[in-house]
């Protein structure tokens, strides 16, 4: 095969993590080439680390002209199957095709987004489901939400669970975690939340769960990545519930400094009403850490019963989790053990071998 990938998305957060990891399965492989269509600034990157062709597409993300010039590119590299990462699937492919959907939140809310946008996504993936060859999804939970939004063949869908990088384990011990706090400043515990900050990440029920905590005036929730001060009515919050000065924001850091701030956490909470699948609490309990979080959507499915699931719609629910974990040893211990169990099931290795197999069955 020569499968094709748009790889514009490269380096974004989730699908970027999807991408670079199934890349690296496929350096492995000996049989098979491979031509990724990246951005310009992410081109020189992509040749470096990946074998293959790389081939530099300046089309923009969620323009019209990308659904065109892919497909045209895709025919000049000769690529035998197309494979589109995301739900953006060109027009006009005449080889077989194979379309990542890994979430409707667009369709399933709504409010959270403009008219403009929910239009886009609808025509966009319910174009993908009509003329993909096969559709991938994160999650059973992504898959039952797909086909309750549109309409797409039952058997074109397939789930295949993303995986987590082998970087992700326990270890650093004291000396490095204590490296880490006071790089960043940080106290000797803190409940820890990676992610962004969009309403569907219920991020105003983790500010109220933690400031309903009270008397733990030693502890910090810290947050990686979009920063909630950010936002008028997160800051609002933190300064009405009185924990602004234990609310601490590091942005997005490098993958070296993420992975020792999981190890050095007292907890890692995901209190999201609606996740495709919920990288956090994997990465988390592939380090060791114990998690916490929402009975909602795909989080249950991968934590299964290695953490503590809790209704995202209570705040006190929340609040009773944290305080739990904080100060029950013997569970810590069992989430640890549970945890790093649960996090073996999830490999990027099985997640590429299923992708190739699809490839395989409908090239």
């Amino acid at each position: 095969m020569n499968v094709g990938i748009d790889a514009r998305k490269y380096f974004d957060f989730g699908i970027g993590t999807y991408i670079r990891n199934l890349a690296s399965y496929f350096d492995t492989l000996g049989q098979d080439r491979f031509t990724y269509f990246a951005a310009p600034e992410d081109a020189g990157e992509i040749r470096r680390t990946h074998r293959g062709e790389t081939v530099v597409s300046r089309s923009a993300k969620y323009s019209a002209g990308e659904l065109v010039s892919l497909s045209l590119q895709a025919h000049r590299a000769r690529v035998s199957l197309y494979h589109a990462p995301h739900y953006t699937l060109p027009y006009g492919l005449s080889m077989p095709s194979v379309v990542t959907i890994h979430d409707v939140i667009h369709l399933r809310f709504p409010e959270y987004f403009s008219p403009i946008q929910r239009a886009y996504a609808r025509f966009m993936i319910t174009h993908a489901c009509r003329a993909a060859d096969a559709v991938i999804v994160d999650s059973e939970f992504s898959g039952r939400e797909l086909l309750r939004h549109v309409t797409c063949p039952q058997g074109k869908i397939h789930v295949i669970h993303p995986g987590v990088s082998g970087r992700f384990m326990p270890g650093g011990g004291f000396g490095v975690t204590d490296v880490f706090t006071r790089k960043y400043r940080l106290g000797k515990k803190f409940v820890l939340y990676v992610g962004g900050i969009k309403p569907h990440k219920n991020v105003p029920c983790l500010l109220r769960a933690f400031a309903g905590l009270g008397g733990e005036q030693d502890l910090q929730i810290v947050f990686i990545g979009e920063r909630p001060e950010e936002d008028a009515g997160l800051r609002a919050l933190c300064t009405q519930w009185g924990i602004a000065d234990r609310v601490k924001s590091l942005g997005w850091l490098p993958e070296d400094d993420l992975i020792t701030a999981y190890r050095a956490a007292a907890v890692v909470v995901l209190p999201s009403l609606y996740e495709g699948f919920g990288f956090p609490v994997l990465e988390a309990m592939a380090c060791g850490t114990p998690v916490i979080g929402s009975n909602a959507a795909s989080i249950p499915e991968v934590i299964g019963d290695a953490g503590v699931l809790f209704d995202p719609f209570s705040d006190r629910d929340l609040t009773e989790a944290i305080r739990s974990v904080l100060s029950d040893r013997s569970l810590r211990d069992t989430l640890r053990e549970k945890g790093l169990r649960r996090a073996k099931l999830f490999t990027w290795n099985r997640c590429g071998e299923m992708t190739i197999n699809l490839y395989r069955s409908v090239e």
